[in-house]
C-alpha cells in the first residue's frame, strides 16, 4: 500500500511540473527558427526563378542567333546564285560568238566580264565558311577554267571553236549541278520555320 501510495505522489509531482515547465518555454526561439527557415525558403526559390529565367532567356538568344545565321546564309546563297547565273549567261553568249570564228578584235571587244562582288566579299563574311564547300570548290573552278578558255583563245592558242565547246561544258556543269543545288540549300534555309525578312525587315530597321 505504501508504494501504490508513492507512486500516485509521483505521478501528482509529475502532472503538476509539466504544465509549469510549457508555461517557462520561450516563444522567440521557435519564432526565430520559423523567421529564417522562410528567409532559407525565399533565397531559395530567388535562385531557383532567376536560374528559370536565365535558361529562358539563353535559349532565346541562341534561337535568335540560330535563325539570324539562317537567314545570312539564305541571302548569302541566294546572291551568289544570281551572280554566277548572271556571268553564266555571260558565257554562253561569247560561247555563240566563237563558233563564228571572228577575228581577235572583235573577241577582245566582247571579252565578258566576270562579275565578283559577291565573290570578293565573301571573304570578309562569317556565314562564307558555314556554305558548303562543294558550292565553293566550283565556283571557283568555274571562274578560273572559264576565264583560262577565253585567254587560250584570245592569244590563238585555242581554236575559237574548240574554246567555244570547252566552255559549254564549263557551264552546262554549273548550270546542271552547282546552280540547282545552290537553290535548293537556300530554300532549306527558308523551311528552317523562320520567315526570310523577318529579323532584318528594312521596315523595321529604325
Amino acid at each position: 500500500m505504501e508504494s501504490s501510495q508513492n507512486y500516485s505522489d509521483s505521478l501528482n509531482k509529475i502532472s503538476t511540473r509539466i504544465p509549469n515547465a510549457l508555461k517557462m518555454v520561450d516563444n522567440k526561439e521557435l519564432k526565430s527558427t520559423i523567421f529564417w527557415l522562410n528567409q532559407v525558403l525565399l533565397v531559395v526559390s530567388t535562385i531557383f526563378g532567376v536560374y528559370l529565367a536565365a535558361k529562358s532567356g539563353l535559349e532565346q538568344v541562341l534561337k535568335f542567333d540560330s535563325y539570324s545565321k539562317m537567314e545570312d546564309n539564305y541571302y548569302l546563297h541566294t546572291s551568289l546564285y544570281d551572280k554566277v547565273n548572271d556571268n553564266l549567261e555571260n558565257i554562253k553568249r561569247y560561247s555563240l560568238l566563237l563558233v563564228q570564228s571572228p577575228h581577235t578584235s572583235e573577241l577582245e571587244y566582247n571579252k565578258p566580264t566576270f562579275e565578283k562582288y559577291i565573290w570578293h566579299t565573301m571573304q570578309y563574311l562569317f556565314t562564307t565558311l558555314e556554305t558548303p564547300s562543294i558550292f565553293l570548290t566550283q565556283i571557283r573552278r568555274f571562274y578560273s577554267c572559264a576565264e583560262c578558255v577565253i585567254e587560250a583563245a584570245l592569244r590563238r592558242k585555242m581554236s575559237a571553236r574548240q574554246a567555244s565547246i570547252e566552255l559549254d561544258q564549263i557551264a552546262d556543269s554549273i548550270e546542271q549541278q552547282t546552280l540547282p543545288q545552290l537553290k535548293t540549300s537556300a530554300l532549306n534555309l527558308q523551311q528552317n520555320d523562320i520567315i526570310i525578312g523577318s529579323l532584318k525587315d528594312a521596315d523595321n530597321a529604325n
